[in-house]
C-alpha cells in the first residue's frame, strides 16, 4: 500500500514537472528574438487590460496579432506618447520598438522578469511618432467580441463611469481598487500606511474580497430561497451555493481576472463545489485540489508570494479555528447579551490572531518585516471592508445604472468609511514604530523547500502526519541573520555592494559594524521611487537596519532621487552632499568639509577636485575607501576636467584596486591621465539595459581593457558584491600611505543575476 502510493505520488510529481516544462516552453517560445531588439516593427493588434497614464505617456498592453516577420511575441506593454486616448479594445497598427523583459536584479526585491512572464508578457517598448500609425475602427468591432477584450472593455467603460462619479473624492482610488481592482488611484503614501498597519492586502482584491462577497451572497440567496420555499425544488443549501459561485466568478471578472483574483476564484469554486456535490472529502484535500489547480492554469504561481500566503492563511484557519465554532446560533434567543457579545468577539478576534501567526514567519521570509499593529487594525478593517464598504461600493454600482445622483450618494457613505479607517490607522501608526524590523539574510532553496513542506503539513488530512511538525519547518524558513554568517576572527573586513538600479546609482559599503550608501537611485515616478523599491529591500535582505551615513554624490536625479525613499525605509544617522540644498529631511554636511574617518579599521576619505562649481557633475562627491585588504574609489558623476585635477593633486595616492567608473562609462569621463594613476584591477559600470545614452561607451571599456581591468555592468550582474578579505585580530591598517599589493587583496565577486539565475531570465 505504501509503495503504491509512492509510485503514484511520483507519477504526479513527474506529470506536473512535464506539464510546467511545456508550458514554459510555450511561454519562451513568445519571446522577443535578440536579433529584434531596439529595432522598428509593424505590428498590428488590440489594446487590452486597463491603460495606465501618467504625466507624459499612456501604458498599456497590447496584443499582437499581426507583424510582418511572421515571428512576434504574443503579449507586449507599450508606452505611448501622443495625444491620443488609448481605449481598450481599439485595433492599432502602430510602429514600435521593444525589448526583452528585464528588471532589477537584487535580494529582495521585486522579481520584475518573472512577473512578466507570469503575465504572459513577451516584450516591453514604446510607440513611435510614425504617420503609419493607424487606428482602424472596422477592426476593433470585429474583435471587439472576443471575450477577453469584451472584458476589459467593459471594466474601461466602468472605470470611467466611477471616475465621473468620484471626482474630487480624496480616497475614490480606494474605491475603485476594491471594485474593478485598479489601483493606479491609490497613493505611495497609502501603500505606506497600509504596510505598516498591515492592512495592505484589504486594498488589493484576493480571496478575502471575493470570500466575503460569495458569503454574502450565499446567505442572501439561503434567506431568499427560504422565503419562497425553493427547499421543495432544490436543497436550499445547493441554490445558495449555486448563485454565491456565480457572484464570486463576476467580483473575479471585474477586477480582470488576474493571477490573484484567479487564485481565489479556484478556491473558493473548489470549496463550494465540494458543497454544492455533497462530497465526503476532507476540506484540507480540497484545499490541495484548490492548488493543484492554480498550478495547473499556471504553474509559475509557485513563486509568488501571494500564492504562499493566500494557502497557509487559509490552512490555518481551517486547521485551528475549524473547530472553534460560535457558541451562539441564530435560533438561540434565550442565551444572554454577555454571552452573544463573547461569542462575537471570540468569532472576529481569533481568527485575526490564528492568521497573524500563521503568517508571521513567511512575511518575515518574504518581506523581512512583520507589522505588530496587523491585528489590532484587521479585527476592525476586515468586516468594515467586507461588510459594509464593499457591499456599499456594488450597492452604488448597480443603482448608478438607475438613478446617479443617488449612487453618487452611496458612494459618499462608502468614503466617508475609508477615511474614518484611514483615520483610525493613522492614528494607531502616530503611537511609534508599529513594524518589526528583522536583520536576515536573503532567503535559499533550503528555505523555500521547507516553507513548501510546512504548508504540505497544514493541507495534509488529519492522521496523515503530525502537524506538530509545521513548527520547526517554519523556524527553518526564516533566513540565517547576517550577523551570524559574518566571520568573528576577522577586523577591517570591507564589502562593497553596487545595487542594480538601472540607469543611476547606489553603493552599500559594510564594514564590521558599519554601513554607507552612497547615492541612493533615481525617482521615476510619483509611484516609483528606487530608494524604497529597490535600494530598502536590498539594504534589508543584506541584514542592514540602519546606515551610519548616506552620502548624496551630487543632484542629478538618478543618483539623488531616491533619497526621499530611503530615508523613508531605513534610520539614518548622517547625510553627505555636494550641496546644502538637497531635499531630505537630515541636515547635510558638506564633503567639502568631512575630515577622514576610520570605521572598524577602514579609512574613509573625501578627495577634493578644486572643481566645485565648474558643473554639478565635476562637483560630485569623490569617496576613496581603503583597508589593509584592499581599496575603492566612488568618483560619482566626475568628467575628464575633474579627472585631470584628481589626477594631479593626489597622483599615485589614487591607486584603487576597485574603481566604479565616473559617470557610467561615459565618453566625456575615465581619461587615459586618470586610469594611469588609479590603475583599477576591477572596474565597475552601473548602467541601464540597452540604455538611451549608450552607457558604457564603446571605446572607454576598451581603454579599461587596456589597463588590464576587469570589467562589470550591473545591467548584466545584477547586484555586484566584492568582498576584501579583512586582517587578522592585532594586524594594523596601512590606511592611505600605500596601495595594497595585488597578492594581499583577497576578492571574493559575487553576480547577483547569475547566482540567482532563472529559465525566465
Amino acid at each position: 500500500n505504501l509503495l503504491r502510493r509512492l509510485v503514484i505520488g511520483l507519477l504526479l510529481v513527474s506529470l506536473g514537472a512535464g506539464w510546467h516544462l511545456r508550458w514554459a516552453n510555450d511561454r519562451l517560445s513568445e519571446r522577443l528574438p535578440l536579433i529584434l531588439e531596439g529595432e522598428t516593427l509593424q505590428v498590428e493588434g488590440v489594446v487590452i487590460g486597463l491603460p495606465e497614464r501618467s504625466l507624459i505617456a499612456q501604458q498599456f498592453q497590447f496584443e499582437i496579432l499581426r507583424a510582418p516577420s511572421g515571428f512576434f511575441p504574443r503579449k507586449v506593454i507599450l508606452n505611448y506618447y501622443g495625444g491620443t486616448t488609448v481605449i481598450p479594445g481599439q485595433y492599432w497598427r502602430l510602429a514600435v520598438r521593444l525589448n526583452r523583459p528585464h528588471g532589477f536584479a537584487n535580494p529582495g526585491g521585486f522579481d520584475y522578469e518573472a512577473w512578466l512572464f507570469q503575465q504572459g508578457v513577451s516584450a516591453r517598448g514604446y510607440v513611435r511618432d510614425s504617420a503609419s500609425n493607424q487606428l482602424i475602427p472596422a477592426l476593433s468591432k470585429d474583435v471587439g467580441f472576443y471575450p477577453s477584450v469584451w472584458l476589459h472593455s467593459v471594466r474601461y467603460s466602468l472605470k470611467i463611469k466611477l471616475q465621473r462619479m468620484l471626482a474630487g473624492s480624496q480616497y475614490g482610488g480606494l474605491l475603485m481598487a476594491l471594485l474593478l481592482g485598479d489601483r493606479s488611484g491609490i497613493s505611495q503614501d497609502s501603500w505606506k500606511l497600509f504596510t505598516a498597519t498591515g492592512s495592505n492586502h484589504l486594498f488589493v482584491i484576493s480571496g478575502l474580497h471575493i470570500g466575503m462577497i460569495s458569503g454574502f451572497v450565499f446567505w442572501l440567496a439561503l434567506l431568499v430561497g427560504r422565503l419562497v420555499r425553493i427547499g421543495r425544488l432544490v436543497p436550499a443549501q445547493k441554490f445558495a451555493a449555486f448563485f454565491a459561485l456565480v457572484a464570486a466568478l463576476m467580483y473575479a471578472l471585474l477586477a480582470g481576472f488576474s493571477l490573484p483574483t484567479q487564485r481565489a476564484f479556484i478556491m473558493i469554486a473548489v470549496l463550494i463545489c465540494g458543497l454544492f456535490w455533497n462530497t465526503r472529502y476532507q476540506v484540507s484535500f480540497r484545499l490541495l485540489l484548490a492548488m493543484f489547480a492554480v498550478l495547473l492554469l499556471n504553474p509559475l504561481a509557485l513563486i509568488s508570494s501571494g500564492f504562499w500566503l493566500s494557502f497557509i492563511a487559509v490552512a490555518a484557519l481551517l486547521a485551528f479555528a475549524g473547530s472553534s465554532q460560535a457558541s451562539v446560533s441564530v435560533e438561540q434567543i434565550e442565551v444572554p447579551l454577555g454571552e452573544r457579545v463573547a461569542a462575537v468577539a471570540r468569532f472576529l478576534v481569533r481568527p485575526q490572531l490564528i492568521v497573524f501567526i500563521a503568517l508571521g514567519v513567511p512575511l518575515i521570509f518574504f518581506t523581512q518585516q512583520l507589522s505588530l499593529l496587523a491585528p489590532v487594525v484587521n479585527i476592525i478593517a476586515i468586516p468594515v471592508v467586507g461588510f459594509l464598504i464593499v457591499p456599499i461600493c456594488f450597492a452604488s454600482l448597480l443603482v448608478s445604472f438607475v438613478h446617479e445622483p443617488a449612487a453618487i450618494l452611496l458612494f459618499s457613505i462608502a468614503h466617508g468609511g475609508i477615511a474614518l479607517l484611514i483615520e483610525f490607522m493613522e492614528f494607531l501608526v502616530a503611537w511609534g514604530s508599529s513594524s518589526l524590523q528583522l536583520q536576515v539574510a536573503q532567503p535559499n532553496s533550503w528555505n523555500v523547500l521547507a516553507l513548501f513542506f510546512a504548508v504540505l503539513l497544514l493541507l495534509l488530512p488529519k492522521g496523515v502526519c503530525r502537524r506538530g511538525l509545521v513548527i520547526p519547518l517554519m523556524l527553518c524558513v526564516l533566513p540565517i541573520p547576517e550577523r551570524l554568517r559574518s566571520s568573528t576572527g576577522e577586523v577591517n573586513i570591507l564589502r562593497l555592494h553596487v545595487i542594480d538600479v538601472g540607469q543611476g546609482l547606489a553603493v552599500i559599503v559594510q564594514t564590521r559594524h558599519h554601513a554607507l550608501l552612497y547615492d541612493t537611485g533615481a525617482n521615476l515616478s510619483p509611484d516609483f521611487n528606487i530608494g524604497s523599491a529597490v535600494v530598502v529591500p536590498a539594504l534589508r535582505a543584506l541584514g542592514i537596519r540602519s546606515l551610519a551615513a548616506v552620502v548624496v554624490s551630487h543632484g542629478d536625479n538618478d543618483h539623488a532621487g531616491g533619497l526621499s525613499g530611503v530615508e523613508g525605509g531605513m534610520h539614518v544617522e548622517r547625510l553627505i552632499g555636494n550641496r546644502k540644498d538637497l531635499k531630505a529631511k537630515l541636515p547635510v554636511a558638506l564633503c567639502l568639509d568631512v575630515d577622514d574617518w576610520n570605521w572598524d579599521g577602514v579609512e574613509f576619505r573625501f578627495l577634493q577636485s578644486g572643481l566645485d562649481h565648474s558643473s554639478e557633475n565635476n562637483s560630485s562627491c569623490v569617496l576613496q575607501i581603503r583597508s589593509s585588504a584592499g581599496s575603492i574609489l566612488l568618483p560619482g558623476d566626475i568628467e575628464r576636467e575633474a579627472e585631470a585635477q584628481l589626477a594631479r593633486r593626489y597622483g599615485a595616492e589614487l591607486a584603487s584596486d576597485v574603481l566604479l567608473a565616473p559617470h557610467h562609462g561615459s565618453g566625456s569621463s575615465s581619461s587615459y591621465a586618470f586610469l594611469k594613476r588609479v590603475k583599477p584591477a576591477y572596474v565597475v559600470f552601473s548602467a541601464g539595459y540597452r540604455n538611451s545614452f549608450g552607457h558604457p561607451h564603446g571605446q572607454v571599456a576598451e581603454r579599461y581593457t587596456e589597463f588590464a581591468s576587469r570589467g562589470f555592468t550591473t545591467s548584466e550582474t545584477g547586484m555586484l558584491s566584492l568582498e576584501f578579505g579583512g586582517t587578522r585580530r592585532g594586524e594594523s591598517s596601512e590606511g592611505f600611505s600605500k596601495k595594497a599589493a595585488p597578492e594581499d587583496t583577497i576578492v571574493r565577486i559575487s553576480e547577483y543575476r547569475k547566482q540567482n539565475s532563472r529559465y525566465w531570465h
